[in-house]
């Protein structure tokens, strides 16, 4: 069977010199057409403007010529003593013009040197024409047939008396036409040619520099998506290529630090998974087949008790992150004592408070009952993890203060503990998720970086909001505020 056909792949650049190539070719064959058009319309009026204004002139100069003869008509003098002969090839080679005087029936008096036709009379329709025109006639033709070639033929009447006794024709072979068009058709190719070439390589140069980028784009992105973060692209000026190029830099930089969080939290999750049921396994091994004597059961039963809530607080953290990025994570608000469940929540700590000699102040506070509406479990949560972290950090024989005082509407609650504080310059990304500071990853053995993005997710969904001051020697507090409601 035979592999499909992959369309053929058409590079920015070439679509985009070849939809310019078709434009500008267009825009030029329009120019040059329009230019033919506009020349060739004002050499014909030129040539009709120009060849009247010779037949009307030498049709008033030939009218001073004409005397009567001895019928009583009118003739035009053309012996030794008349210039008209002399006037007549002047004109011709100065105005490029062939000259013919004909008399009222058709009768070729006189023409200029070079003026051949086919005969020596004007045919008679075309003398009804020339009548007919009155002071003056323009045609396109060959008279007739009197010349073998088409012409451009200015007529004007010798005027005697107020009576015609005879025509004057100026014409142009219609071959200069064409003679003219091909001059302006040359200078118009050549024009074209040299604007062509400057436009396409202009074209070619901007065409370059503005796929060169994408084309760098694409091979970064190519390489962030087999997970190699490390590419970065050089910014050049500001406007919306320069804009993606910094915005995919700042992406590279996310997910790199995304990547290396994930990493850390898997290898954690695996230890902290690993750990625990590596001890329940060998604790419940011992037991069941009489290694640990039966007065020590319960010793290492608590102890596994112990690393299954540990496993069980790990699962849900993880439970509970999969809900906030998919949008599920449930929130049933009930009214209860704020008070109280932090009061719980502090108790639940006093074996590890007695083992680190901690000093507890402000929990007689903190036991002042304070109706307020929200999630029981959610507001559970965020009020151990925040103790659980000020006990795992507090100084030995330090101090843990709680707050909790109404305010505004609001509840706040607060919890500092002493000892070596955080950094200003982690302060930031605490409560981005799988985050652990430096001193966190010295002393945390067992977290994996999401009990403060959780918090400040479950803060943010009851409307209130979470803050964090620190002094890398002395303390760390943390506070949040919630809304007081009313009603449910």
């Amino acid at each position: 069977m035979s592999k499909p056909r992959r369309p053929k792949f058409r590079s920015i650049f070439a679509k985009y010199m070849s939809l310019f190539s078709v434009f500008v070719v267009s825009c030029i064959l329009l120019l040059g057409v329009a230019q033919i058009a506009l020349s060739a319309n004002f050499w014909g009026r030129e040539q009709k403007k120009n060849l009247t204004e010779d037949s009307n002139l030498l049709a008033i100069t030939i009218s001073k010529q004409v005397e009567r003869n001895a019928i009583g008509g009118y003739s035009i003098r053309l012996d030794e003593s008349s210039m008209l002969p002399e006037l007549i090839r002047t004109i011709s080679v100065t105005s490029d013009v062939d000259l013919m005087v004909a008399n009222v029936e058709g009768g070729i008096l006189i023409r200029s040197v070079g003026c051949a036709t086919n005969g020596d009379t004007v045919p008679m329709a075309e003398m009804q024409k020339v009548a007919a025109g009155g002071d003056g006639h323009y045609l396109v033709g060959t008279l007739g047939g009197l010349f073998s070639d088409r012409r451009y033929v200015a007529v004007s009447p010798i005027i005697h008396g107020q009576i015609p006794v005879g025509y004057v024709f100026v014409m142009a072979s219609a071959a200069s036409f064409g003679a003219y068009i091909g001059d302006q058709l040359q200078v118009y190719l050549v024009a074209a040619f040299i604007a062509l070439l400057l436009v396409f390589i202009c074209s070619y140069v901007v065409a370059y520099r503005l796929v060169r980028p994408l084309r760098q784009m694409a091979a970064v992105t190519k390489k962030f998506g087999e997970g190699d973060f490390s590419g970065r692209l050089t910014v050049r000026g500001d406007d919306e290529v320069a804009q993606l190029a910094q915005s995919l830099n700042e992406m590279a930089v996310s997910l790199a630090s995304v990547e290396g969080m994930s990493r850390s939290f898997v290898a954690n999750v695996s230890h902290e998974l690993k750990t625990p049921m590596t001890t329940i396994s060998g604790f419940i091994d011992g037991i069941l087949d009489g290694t640990i004597p039966p007065e020590k059961e319960r010793h290492y039963l608590r102890i596994v008790s112990d690393e299954i809530r540990r496993l069980s607080r790990l699962v849900n953290a993880m439970l509970n992150l999969s809900r906030i990025d998919n949008g599920t994570l449930a929130f049933r608000p009930v009214e209860f004592d704020f008070a109280e469940l932090v009061c719980k929540t502090a108790l639940s700590f006093e074996q590890r408070v007695e083992q680190k000699r901690l000093q507890i102040e402000g929990l007689e506070a903190c036991c002042t009952p304070l109706p307020l509406v929200g999630d029981f479990d959610l507001l559970g949560q965020v009020v151990y993890n925040l103790l659980d972290n000020a006990i795992k950090f507090a100084d030995e024989g330090g101090t843990v203060r709680m707050g909790l005082r109404v305010e505004n509407g609001r509840a706040w609650f607060s919890i500092r503990n002493t000892g070596g504080g955080v950094p200003a310059d982690e302060l930031p990304h605490l409560f981005e998720r799988f985050y652990k500071s430096d001193k966190s990853r010295s002393v945390d053995k067992t977290g994996v970086g999401l009990g403060l993005y959780i918090v400040q997710h479950v803060i943010q969904l009851h409307g209130g909001e979470i803050t964090v001051q620190s002094d890398a020697e002395s303390y760390t507090e943390f506070a949040f505020w919630l809304p007081i409601k009313q009603n449910l």
